[in-house]
């Protein structure tokens, strides 16, 4: 044990970071991320209590519900990282100044883009799935006008849990995780079983979480945890040069953002063809996924705050150094997880009230991603994270739409319909994506192009 920390000291301690520091925030980041997406896995296993009807109503409005929120997330993602090179230059000027933008600019884009879904939900919900059965709409539409109030007061928590990451400031970020998260575990019990409200529980409980949440992040930011002096005021105070900063890097990942989305939309689109059984499990084995990739979400977290903070005090080799040992490390992670779940996805699949006639395509799907995870999923995330903190946003997004594209909806129609593997074909797809982006990302990596972005900035 002496010797894998004494190694891991030599990999990981610059003059920039301790190894000590950087495995503190690691693993508090993957107990944050775990507890995001184990709160998410039991609220999808609360929702299928309902029946197959209500998981697979939420498995469809789903991708749309993404592409507004991903709009805001993206704002708060390219916000976190001015944040973040605001602290490698040590700047609290302009880390105070960008917290109040970045919160000021999601809350407005949320309002704006909240109004528009819940006024057009069941135009959407009708356009989109004009084939399905009209319970199915009846509780999409629900769902969708109540996620989008919701988005609101989340804008808000977002954009102040991006920025506390950033910051280095994991642990104020895991406790306002395990506020929101919590309280949305409690309400959905509530809701969902004890009132038995169904769909419309779920929604409501993601309502008054975020609402709490979104007290709790005002609070941290102003009271609790203050150190960068940040006023009320500062929500609504501009500075030409910050606001470009976090447009330049939060806009393309915001097109790009809702591009992969779009994509997203065209799979469940065509998945929609397929049976309530298919729909079904496939957002249950999306959902069990997400438990596989929480070290690995965790490690991309971490990407963001080292190189972001790395680039902000001018040490580019410091941000390609540890971006290599972050994506081998982040292999061998990613491989331990594996080993250690899988034994205990029957247990997890008793959560979903899983059917006979679903079971066997969650579990098909499920072992198609987790042989492909260590090998793949590091090396299509880690540099895209690491591209952006060096503000080569434009050549990351085309690279993620076009894999989206020509895998998961040229390659998914063509395996799940044309040659009818069903959602299995999907999974493959997947895959296939992962490694061209893969491909394409980490050729970037090994050049100097995507640095100039620093030359034009100075």
């Amino acid at each position: 044990m002496s010797r894998l920390r004494t190694r891991m000291e030599g990999l990981f301690t610059t003059e920039q970071f301790a190894y000590k520091e950087l495995r503190g925030m690691y693993l508090t980041l993957m107990l944050d991320t775990f507890f995001i997406f184990f709160i998410g896995m039991v609220s999808t296993a609360l929702v299928s209590s309902v029946g197959e009807a209500a998981i697979a109503a939420v498995s469809m409005v789903g991708t749309i519900n993404g592409m507004v929120s991903l709009v805001f997330t993206s704002m708060a993602t390219g916000g976190a990282i001015v944040v973040a090179r605001a602290k490698g230059r040590g700047d609290n000027a302009d880390i105070r100044r960008a917290i109040g933008e970045v919160t000021g600019i999601c809350c407005v884009v949320a309002v704006v883009l909240s109004s528009i879904l819940y006024a057009l939900s069941e135009v959407i919900v009708r356009a989109l799935y004009p084939e399905v059965e009209p319970l199915l709409v009846e509780y999409a539409v629900t769902y969708m006008r109540m996620m989008a109030i919701s988005f609101i007061p989340f804008s808000v928590f977002n954009a102040i849990f991006n920025i506390l990451r950033n910051l280095g400031s994991t642990r104020q970020s895991l406790a306002l995780t395990i506020v929101i998260n919590v309280m949305h575990l409690i309400l959905s019990i509530i809701f969902i079983n004890v009132l038995d409200m169904g769909v419309a529980g779920s929604g409501l409980s993601f309502i008054l979480a975020r609402l709490v949440g979104m007290i709790m992040a005002l609070l941290m930011v102003l009271v609790f945890y203050n150190d960068y002096a940040v006023r009320g005021r500062d929500f609504f105070r501009f500075k030409a040069s910050t606001t470009r900063e976090i447009f330049s890097l939060g806009m393309p990942l915001a097109v790009e953002s809702l591009l992969l989305q779009g994509g997203m939309l065209l799979v469940q689109v065509y998945l929609a063809r397929l049976t309530t059984v298919d729909l079904a499990a496939h957002a249950v084995a999306n959902s069990l996924y997400q438990l596989y990739m929480v070290s690995g979400n965790a490690m991309v977290s971490l990407a963001s705050t080292v190189c972001g903070q790395c680039y902000g005090a001018g040490r580019e080799d410091l941000m390609k150094q540890y971006a290599v040992r972050l994506i081998g490390v982040c292999r061998v992670v990613l491989l331990v997880t594996a080993l250690v779940l899988y034994p205990f996805t029957p247990l997890l699949l008793r959560l979903y009230h899983a059917t006979p006639e679903g079971t066997p395509i969650i579990t098909q799907c499920l072992l198609l991603g987790i042989a492909a995870l260590p090998l793949f999923w590091s090396d299509s995330n880690i540099p895209a994270m690491v591209l952006r903190c060096g503000g080569d946003s434009l050549y990351t997004g085309v690279v993620s739409v076009l894999a989206l594209v020509l895998g998961r909806c040229v390659l998914g129609y063509f395996l799940t319909i044309t040659l009818g593997l069903g959602v299995p074909g999907v999974w493959i797809a997947m895959i296939a994506e992962w490694i061209a982006r893969s491909i394409a990302l980490r050729l970037r990596m090994r050049g100097d192009r995507w640095l100039v972005h620093r030359a034009a900035e100075t």
